[in-house]
């Protein structure tokens, strides 16, 4: 049996927040489709550890931390860049939208909510949650090696000079 999450790994959101369960383990990214577009191929993993909770007002939910190096590609020197993914979310399950709209609002807590049956697919829930903490720039911190070329270094094409026939015409016109 593998020690990585597979697709069709779900759990019961319901069952997860009442018993406060806790689940960990680790999934491939290569194994999550949508991620594939976002990063460059890597046999990379990430851990994750989710710990389902009943908040103060009664409400269900879970904690979720994900842990990870995302192999991107640098928005200004085109170079590889490891994206140190450490992060925790907190999440608030409602069962239908209008459940949803009742959960208070508060400046001071931040959380995500999810909407749906109690089943969640373990491998979604992970990806959508690195999908999110992806820069939309990527760069790397500080300086880049960014080889910027000279002036000397640029060759330009060998083009003829587009006034060169005019310089020509003109000498017709005297005649």
């Amino acid at each position: 049996m593998s020690e990585y999450l597979k697709t069709t790994d779900y759990v019961n959101s319901t069952e997860l927040a009442r018993d406060g369960l806790l689940i960990t383990g680790k999934a491939l990214l290569k194994d999550m489709r949508r991620l594939a577009d976002s990063i460059e191929p890597s046999e990379n993993e990430v851990s994750y550890e989710i710990k389902g909770i009943i908040g103060e007002k009664g409400w269900p939910g879970a904690i979720m931390k994900l842990s990870c190096t995302l192999p991107l590609i640098c928005n200004r020197c085109n170079k590889p860049l490891d994206y140190k993914l450490d992060t925790e979310v907190v999440f608030r399950f409602a069962k239908n939208e209008q459940d949803a709209d009742s959960i208070p609002v508060s400046l001071d807590e931040v959380e995500e909510v999810i909407v749906g049956g109690s089943k969640l697919n373990l491998m979604n829930w992970i990806e959508e949650e690195i999908l999110l903490s992806i820069p939309m720039i990527p760069v790397h911190e500080g300086n880049c090696k960014w080889d910027k070329p000279k002036k000397s270094q640029i060759q330009e094409p060998d083009r003829p000079n587009p006034f060169a026939k005019l310089k020509e015409l003109k000498g017709l016109r005297k005649q």
